[in-house]
């Protein structure tokens, strides 16, 4: 069994935000990240961002930070 190096997709994170049909305005803003950023993650200018930013928009993305980092292709949240 081989280990996935969970690194940050910039892109996945612009494809699914396209299927929430959110702007990244509007994404950003109920993740509590300033659009700026949003859109730099987006870019894959900050791939070493902080794992709480992550979480942030993994909630505001109803999907998982596994899913952002490639560790899971499953883009649904987890039902707790």
């Amino acid at each position: 069994m081989s280990i996935r190096e969970p690194v940050f997709d910039g892109e996945r994170l612009g494809a699914l935000r396209k299927r929430r049909k959110l702007s990244a305005e509007k994404a950003a803003r109920r993740a509590d990240v300033s659009t700026r950023h949003f859109r730099r993650l987006e870019a894959g200018q900050r791939p070493n961002t902080a794992a709480i930013t992550l979480a942030r928009i993994a909630l505001a993305l109803d999907t998982t930070v596994e899913y952002f980092l490639g560790l899971t292709d499953d883009d649904r949240a987890i039902d707790w």
